[in-house]
């Protein structure tokens, strides 16, 4: 069986592949996003399409890349040549007759995975295909075992369960303790003698109710004079709360504020007075310094108005000079220079002149005419720099002159612009002390206009309205003075002290119905009103406290006699009662309830526990026994699974081969761990897992080589590797490659993709001869990556290298 053809026309980011033809040895090459894994998804699901999405995420992790079955489809290929189209004709496990398990860990390899998930089940159900074993139906059997002997698991060690809504463990140990809770009930009702404890109970009640009886007379005497104490005190307290009413306008706080209005009316009035008579001293004191501002102001403007027009006219002359005098000094050696020009210009002039006389030569006429030029050029511009001094000292004495009607002459510019600055730092000193005193002017000013406008007013209209509070305080009460008011208080806290002496009776009587005064008295007269059916009982008693407490001390002592005798009698019917209720929870009998009143009904109770106890140890017994039996059997089965390893089985045989004989033999271990083995040629033995990456790869393959030939029963199939030998160092990886090859070349097909390098430069030479077909699988855009954009289209489309002759093909 081999893939003959596949076209993956859509899955994801993958473009449409076209029909893609394969050979005996397949590569697909391709980078990281180049579609490698979405290609062996895209396969895996066509081959398994039957299989539900969960399922494929049980078999393959991280399958769901890609939340979409791929379109498209794959043609298999049988020995005898015939051809079978996926998923159109049905999937890969029903056609070679193997379950998806089988198929994932022989065909398969995914993330350079090459080990066996669940590893003991897989080699036990193999095994089972191929030796006709039945360990499934011994473990079937074994677990309907356990359910008949309600055990805890289906080994010969099990106990009985104890599961939700069974609890089978838990009742047979409570049957066990109520059993003995029973024989220990029946010796205590044969000791004690329940016929004589009836009669103490009757003389017991009867001396009972005589004392009753007097209890309730005094009980009715104490009733009466509770009714005539306490409906004086709500009398009282009635008269009392109607005085108080009329006082109600008096309060404490009224008071005080009246005392308290007086004092202030007096501070009031005298702080006023005594800021009348500030206001008017502050007011003279206004007067005196803002005259003294007016003349500051005056000679401010004097010097301001001079220090402007020096600013304007003085100033910028003398700026203006000394700029020009900075450039007339940079000049004074141009005119060094135009001085010395002139000179040498003037003796050439001579020199041209003499050497003209002596021979009228044109060169001489030449020189002349030169020199008188450049003379008369630098003697004009030696004469242009005098003038130019000339022309300063003329500005100077101008600026001087200006100076000098300010008080500011001097020799110099320097001495001029100090007598500015000095100028200026008086204007500036003058300045300040005039803002210092507008400043005080108008602090001045704030304080009386606080005072006349806001502080005198409200003092003033603080006194009205205190004098109006008193008015009105006056007219509420109804009295005069604040004496009168006091004495009015007095009269109102005598009220109020009556009244809670009142409701401390009250309260006392009968007790509260919360803070609020209203509904206390709305309930003690209800208590009073309950008590007046007593106004006339028991009148020629007198309540006794001392023998009401000797009549209830000896009524406690009769009712705890009483209570113990009704104890013990209960004491019986209680445990029957609670021995019937454990009973039927433990029993749990289906047609009826057990019921558990007398003696004899105990008796019965404990035989029917007994019953369920042995019945429950013997139902386990037997089953234990049972599985005991099968667990024999499952051993001898399990052994056989040893057929499929061993010195001379195909597993050994390949693994020795890939591994070049440094490995000699693969053993599945018999004992508890159920690990596989592998022996060396020095004869020592290793676990799988101690082998080394690369190492286990190749033990796992030779493994999926022999149990896919035993499973196809002689015929070949195919592999799909996803860089299988990622941990192989160079040298083992080359050796691998050689058994792949020799694989195919014996019928197996191998469809091996990579996104190494060095594993095609190993096929190299294989792929020029056209002995395997090269794929090289194109990259994905980034923004055609999954969860990044759409999945519709491809920058181009992969490549294909045939076999036969090395072209290349769109897929």
């Amino acid at each position: 069986m081999r893939i003959k053809e596949f076209s993956i026309r859509r899955y994801g980011p993958l473009p449409d592949t076209g029909r893609v033809a394969l050979g005996n040895f397949c590569l697909l090459y391709g980078k990281n996003e180049h579609g490698k894994t979405l290609t062996i998804e895209a396969l895996i699901k066509l081959l398994l399409q039957q299989l539900s999405s969960q399922r494929l995420k049980d078999l393959f992790k991280n399958i769901d890349r890609v939340d979409e079955d791929p379109d498209g489809y794959l043609i298999l290929e049988d020995e005898s040549g015939e051809e079978i189209k996926l998923p159109e004709k049905g999937n890969l496990t029903d056609i070679v007759e193997l379950s998806p398990q089988e198929c994932r860990n022989i065909f398969i390899v995914r993330n350079s995975d090459l080990s066996i998930a669940l590893e003991r089940e897989f080699y036990r159900n193999v095994t089972d295909r191929l030796t006709g074993l039945r360990t499934e139906e011994i473990a079937a059997i074994k677990e309907q075992l356990q359910e008949l002997g309600k055990l805890t698991n289906p080994s010969s060690t099990a106990s009985l369960r104890d599961v939700v809504d069974e609890k089978l463990k838990t009742r047979t140990r409570s049957a066990e303790e109520l059993i003995t809770e029973i024989e220990a009930l029946e010796e205590e009702i044969t000791q004690d003698q329940l016929d004589k404890l009836e009669e103490e109970l009757f003389a017991t009640k009867e001396e009972t109710n005589k004392v009753n009886l007097w209890i309730g007379t005094l009980e009715d005497a104490r009733k009466r004079e509770n009714y005539e104490k306490g409906n004086e005190a709500y009398q009282i307290l009635i008269s009392a709360q109607q005085k108080l009413n009329e006082l109600e306008v008096c309060t404490t706080a009224e008071a005080e504020l009246w005392s308290g209005y007086e004092r202030d009316i007096n501070n009031w009035k005298r702080d006023v007075q005594n800021l009348r008579k500030e206001a008017d001293t502050k007011k003279r004191d206004l007067q005196e310094r803002k005259k003294l501002l007016d003349e500051e102001e005056l000679e401010l403007k004097v010097v301001k108005e001079k220090k402007e027009r020096i600013d304007n006219e003085i100033e910028p002359e003398i700026r203006n000079y000394q700029m020009q005098v900075g450039e007339a000094k940079s000049g004074e050696t141009r005119g060094k220079f135009f001085t010395t020009a002139a000179i040498a210009s003037a003796v050439l002039l001579s020199i041209s002149i003499e050497a003209l006389i002596v021979s009228a030569s044109p060169l001489f006429y030449g020189l002349l005419v030169f020199f008188l030029i450049s003379t008369g050029i630098f003697a004009a511009l030696r004469f242009s720099v005098t003038r130019e001094k000339a022309h300063l000292a003329a500005m100077f004495e101008r600026t001087k002159l200006a100076a000098s009607r300010f008080d500011l002459a001097a020799e110099s510019p320097q001495e001029i612009l100090q007598n500015i600055e000095n100028l200026d730092g008086e204007y500036s000193k003058k300045q300040g002390k005039v803002e210092d005193m507008r400043t005080r002017v108008f602090a001045l000013e704030s304080q009386i206009k606080r005072w006349t406008e806001t502080d005198i007013p409200n003092k003033e209209r603080q006194s009205s309205e205190a004098q109006e509070t008193i008015e009105g305080l006056v007219q509420k009460s109804k009295v005069k003075t604040l004496k009168e008011y006091r004495q009015k208080l007095d009269s109102k806290a005598t009220c109020e002290k009556s009244i809670n002496a009142q409701i401390g009776i009250l309260k006392n009587q009968f007790g509260s119905k919360g803070e609020d005064l209203q509904e206390n008295l709305s309930h003690w007269c209800d208590e009073i009103d309950a008590l007046k059916e007593y106004e006339n009982k028991a009148k020629e008693i007198s309540y006794d406290e001392k023998a009401m407490s000797q009549l209830k001390e000896d009524q406690q002592k009769l009712q705890e006699g009483e209570q113990q005798l009704e104890e013990k009698l209960s004491h019986f019917q209680e445990q029957l009662r609670e021995t019937e209720r454990r009973a039927n929870v433990i029993l749990q009998p289906k047609d009826s309830q057990l019921y558990c009143t007398t003696s004899v009904d105990l008796n019965v109770t404990k035989n029917e526990l007994s019953a369920f106890i042995n019945r429950a140890e013997t139902e386990k017994d037997n089953a234990l026994e049972a599985i005991s039996i099968f667990e024999d059997l499952q051993r001898e089965e399990e052994e056989k699974i040893s057929t499929l390893f061993g010195k001379d089985s195909p597993i050994s045989q390949h693994f020795s081969e890939i591994t070049g004989g440094v490995y000699q033999e693969v053993e599945f271990a018999q004992d508890e761990t159920k690990k596989i083995e592998v022996k060396l040629e020095d004869g020592s033995t290793l676990d799988a897992e101690q082998l080394s990456g690369a190492t286990y790869d190749q033990l796992y393959l030779s493994i999926r080589l022999a149990l896919g030939e035993k499973l196809l029963k002689g015929s070949k199939g195919f592999f799909i590797m996803d860089d299988p030998f990622i941990k192989a160092d160079k040298e083992r990886l080359q050796r691998q490659i050689d058994i792949l090859n020799r694989i195919s070349q014996s019928g197996w097909q191998i469809i091996y993709f990579t996104a190494k390098d060095e594993v095609k430069d190993a096929l190299k030479q294989d792929i020029k001869n056209g002995n395997i077909s090269y794929i090289e699988l194109p990259s994905i855009p980034v923004h055609q990556s999954l969860g990044l954009g759409s999945t519709s289209e491809f920058t181009s489309p992969p490549k294909i290298e045939d076999q036969t002759n090395q072209g290349e093909l769109p897929l």
